[in-house]
């Protein structure tokens, strides 16, 4: 959640990475939406780009601004700032080596003075950018020093360690009473000391996911990552995640930790290509004061059905997470709507927010694949609502855009689901989701995008009142165009 202009009502920052700018295709942009009494607004809303006055940089060709967002405030002013991924930036000669720029916000929203741009080898950040590191193509924030300043993790999934091609990493900045700083930007790979699993291979892909939460609540917030292209033993792409945790000094690889499905005690089988971590979401659901890990097994076989998708959760204890109690869901699993079916890709996306307010932190799952009768990739999401024993399917529902009372027309390819955000956009107690459509058309133009809200209640979420937002709605900047990819990233 975000709130950028300090007005008690979270904000939602929407990525249009495939937006052009004047005549260079896919520069990207993104759209920004605040919160009333009555949700979301088109009033006052904000339209950014790499040609925006004081924005550093300059809008080229396949930046990819907007491809990923993170909110968190930088430097502690009360008001949320949010980092801009562009993985697609060139920096020198480098294609693709990425970049991220920062935004503060103030009370009038977010603004271009005073904003930041990070990358490799600039102002203090460990390494050097390097064609297809795609610096930034994941965001997470989080106090990982508990200074009261949110830090900013950085994926860098590209980034190859010696001679091993893409092997990934992470880059954090921490934050200062002057916003984000280079001082003491830490840098993680699986050849660092300490480190827990394998050592770094090509392909690995650590840092392709990033999240953040205190899981063994000794308020230090801790640092997750997937690492979707891991091979585990033989098996290719299976996927895992590693575990830093947080300290004074920052994160730390002193207790780190390392899991996958073949790992004593976890759910499931690691399997080729399953991508077990590619999707990440932080949150208590069975409120024991410990941050509790949602894990996206988007490639997941159930039974016959190939690439059905599955979810893993982790519990958090005293200790960190641990696989005791672990819980696995699939569209299979009793009492969830729907059923696994190849290609689905149950768990995509994730987000937890407490969308019944009963203080159980509640998890949606996107599976953007999802078919809607015979509309392939319409895409679908599912709600499991928190309890004392975990997650639970008592209550769960179902939503795509043939739910009655949700906006909009199911057809095939919008991938509803494919990207997910919680917040209380209406200020009312109760979490509200925001729903990725970014394969929907608008008019005859093909994948522009949208952006779904359902609200919370204290019945859980509703499509009472439902927003969908596009760049057609009246009072929206910027005009929706083929491509534009509208809803690919939300914070």
């Amino acid at each position: 959640m975000s709130d950028f202009n300090d007005d008690g009502f979270d904000d939602l920052a929407t990525g249009v990475p495939g937006e052009s700018v004047s005549d260079r295709s896919r520069a990207g942009a993104t759209s920004v939406f605040f919160g009333t009494g009555l949700g979301l607004a088109a009033a006052g809303n904000e339209f950014w780009h790499q040609d925006s006055a004081n924005v550093p940089g300059g809008a080229e060709a396949g930046d990819v601004f907007g491809s990923s967002l993170a909110g968190g405030d930088f430097n502690n002013d009360g008001i949320d700032d949010l980092a801009i991924g562009s993985f697609g930036e060139g920096i020198g000669g480098a294609g693709n080596a990425g970049a991220v720029t920062v935004l503060s916000g103030t009370s009038d929203g977010l603004t271009g003075i005073g904003s930041q741009l990070w990358y490799q080898g600039f102002g203090g950040v460990v390494g050097g950018a390097e064609k297809d590191d795609a610096f930034g193509n994941a965001l997470t924030t989080g106090d990982f020093n508990n200074d009261g300043f949110a830090d900013l993790a950085i994926g860098v999934r590209g980034e190859d360690i010696g001679p091993i091609a893409a092997a990934g990493a992470v880059n954090v900045l921490f934050g200062s009473s002057i916003g984000l700083s280079g001082n003491g930007d830490q840098v993680w790979h699986q050849d660092i000391a300490g480190v827990a699993g394998s050592a770094a291979e090509s392909g690995d892909a650590f840092g392709d996911a990033v999240a953040a939460g205190d899981f063994d609540n000794d308020g230090f917030d801790d640092l997750v990552v997937g690492v979707t292209g891991e091979n585990v033993g033989t098996i290719s792409n299976a996927g895992y995640i590693n575990v830093l945790h947080g300290s004074a000094a920052g994160l730390t690889a002193t207790g780190s930790q390392a899991f996958d499905q073949n790992t004593s005690g976890i759910a499931g089988n690691a399997e080729a290509d399953d991508f077990f971590g590619g999707a990440l979401a932080v949150g208590d659901f069975n409120n024991d004061g410990f941050a509790d890990l949602a894990v996206g097994v988007r490639g997941e076989d159930v039974g016959g059905a190939s690439n059905a998708g599955a979810i893993n959760v982790l519990q958090g204890s005293a200790t960190g997470l641990g696989a005791a109690g672990n819980q696995s869901w699939t569209q299979d699993s009793a009492g969830v709507g729907g059923n696994a079916e190849g290609d689905d890709r149950f768990g995509t996306a994730l987000a937890s927010g407490d969308f019944n307010g009963d203080g159980f932190a509640d998890l949606a799952i996107g599976a953007s694949g999802e078919s809607v009768g015979s509309l392939t990739g319409a895409g679908a999401v599912s709600v499991l609502y928190g309890s004392a024993s975990g997650l639970s399917a008592t209550g769960s529902q179902v939503w795509d855009q043939n739910s009655a009372g949700v906006g909009g027309t199911a057809e095939s390819g919008d991938r509803f689901g494919d990207v997910l955000r919680f917040g209380d956009f209406n200020g009312d107690g109760f979490d509200d989701l925001a729903i990725g459509v970014p394969g929907e058309d608008i008019g005859a133009r093909d994948d522009a995008g949208a952006t779904a809200v359902l609200f919370g209640s204290a019945d859980g979420l509703t499509p009472a009142d439902d927003q969908t937002w596009h760049q057609d709605i009246a009072g929206i900047l910027g005009t929706a165009q083929a491509d534009d990819l509208f809803g690919s990233a939300l914070a």
